[in-house]
């Protein structure tokens, strides 16, 4: 039988007893590389169906932290805030993220990287790729001003948004680090994670999307960091934290049945993609599983307590919109488009003997696979309208 320490119990209650008590809708968007697109499409019929929709506490990690910048960065209503996180989605392209590679000329620099660095140090220090593009094409898409987002400035100023957070890994010490930008934000800290005030700035968002070893870490201040899901425990404490009631998480994981998960991806050994698909799995999206699993069991324990045996305790509700397709198997349909780098680690990882190439979901920025994932998330919440109108109405 397994034992709840004194200091697990005294963690939770510090998430859902933030110091300010409010009645505010949060929305948490996670990582998933690509498949980020999804988020868009859930978000595009919401503020169809919804565009009174308000959501004062906005937090995103990861490319779900690129979403969150567009939408808390944009002084429009809803709907023109979502139709532009849509447009960016339905236009993306792998050059617009990536310096354009041939195959030849990555292996020629990787060789000649590895022979100025140490001997048998295969992966060079400063990433696989060049994010150069990513860092111009946000800093137009987002319209920023020496660098910070000054939507996100004017919205605090007046009002519209309480708190705009993203999550980074603090490579030096292993912290993860979320930064907030805010009115009246208190500072935290827990075990292995922190929350301090910042000006964000599309430092803090590259930051959070670094992907490891492909990716080049980025310099914020005095130390660098990358991708904020690597050490990310609990991906909804922020949230509580900041003192949201009720938070909408999209998630762009498909949760399978049990007669799926029991079916093998592969047959025989597993090869690299697989292998690396499990990695990425774990990195962004098991994470938030588990703790939405542990959110709901203390709802379950706290709502059967009379209100003055809480010691300040609060229900915390929430919603979760999943994928109702696996968007790592719809991926493979969309292989035989790629070119240069994307398509060599594909065919050295092997990502054609897997069924589910995940990895290579997150990686696929082709218009033709993200419109088809706007296309599925929009599908997926209007089967859920109800779900979210109960949300919505407190």
């Amino acid at each position: 039988m397994r034992h709840v320490t004194k200091a697990a119990l005294d963690g939770f209650a510090n998430r859902f007893k933030p110091d300010v008590q409010s009645n505010e809708n949060a929305l948490v968007l996670t990582g998933g590389g690509a498949r980020a697109a999804y988020q868009a499409g859930v978000l595009q019929y919401l503020a169809e169906a919804f565009p009174e929709a308000q959501f004062p506490i906005v937090i995103g990690v990861s490319a779900g932290a690129v979403n969150s910048a567009l939408l808390a960065n944009h002084s429009g209503t809803l709907p023109e805030r979502v139709d532009n996180l849509v447009s960016w989605w339905s236009q993306l392209r792998t050059e617009d993220v990536m310096e354009p590679t041939s195959s030849i000329g990555f292996v020629r620099r990787m060789v000649r990287r590895g022979g100025r660095e140490e001997i048998g140090e295969a992966i060079p220090r400063q990433g696989m790729v060049d994010t150069t593009p990513l860092r111009v094409y946000l800093q137009d898409k987002l319209r920023t001003e020496n660098g910070q987002l000054s939507g996100i400035t004017t919205s605090v100023e007046e009002g519209r948004l309480k708190a705009f957070a993203v999550f980074a890994t603090h490579y030096g010490t292993g912290q993860t680090v979320t930064w907030v930008q805010g009115r009246n934000i208190q500072e935290w800290e827990s075990p292995n994670r922190i929350g301090i005030n910042a000006t964000i700035t599309v430092d803090h968002i590259m930051a959070s999307m670094a992907l490891p070893f492909l990716f080049p870490a980025v310099r914020v201040g005095d130390a660098w960091y990358g991708d904020g899901s690597v050490r990310l425990t609990n991906p909804l404490s922020p949230a509580i934290y900041l003192g949201a009631s009720h938070i909408l998480v999209i998630s762009p994981r498909y949760e399978r049945s049990r007669s799926e998960a029991d079916v093998p991806s592969v047959d025989g050994y597993p090869p690299a993609g697989q292998i690396f698909g499990l990695l990425m799995n774990g990195l962004f999206l098991d994470t938030l599983d588990q703790d939405i699993h542990a959110l709901e069991r203390i709802n379950q324990l706290v709502a059967q307590l009379p209100k003055r045996h809480r010691m300040g305790l609060r229900p915390i509700r929430l919603l979760v919109i999943r994928p109702s397709v696996d968007l790592g198997k719809l991926a493979s349909e969309y292989e035989a488009g790629l070119t240069g780098v994307i398509r060599l680690l594909a065919r050295g990882l092997g990502s054609v003997s897997t069924k589910s190439p995940d990895w290579l979901s997150m990686l696929l920025l082709a218009p033709e696979y993200t419109r088809h994932l706007i296309e599925i998330g929009h599908l997926d919440a209007a089967r859920q309208h109800e779900q979210l109108a109960n949300f919505l109405s407190g």
